[in-house]
């Protein structure tokens, strides 16, 4: 039996995602971002303070710092 399967690109959507986590961070420190991820193209483009990004990639790396994470005790 074979299943008719949907082809993702997770690399992609990962990318993209994290794109958009940039762009929502960006816009705290009146920044923005252009995205564009259609038809396999990649195109992130920043918009504002040059000096503000390094504030923005450690607000989005903090996001996914495992060791930061709060952990629920279910007793």
């Amino acid at each position: 039996m074979q299943l008719n399967m949907i082809p993702i690109q997770l690399e992609d959507a990962n990318l993209e995602i994290i794109a958009r986590i940039a762009k929502a961070t960006s816009r705290k420190y009146n920044c923005d971002m252009e995205i564009d991820f259609s038809n396999g193209f990649r195109k992130v483009v920043f918009m504002g303070d040059e000096e503000m990004k390094t504030h923005i990639a450690g607000e989005v790396l903090e996001i996914f710092d495992s060791s930061k994470a709060d952990v629920c005790s279910l007793s």
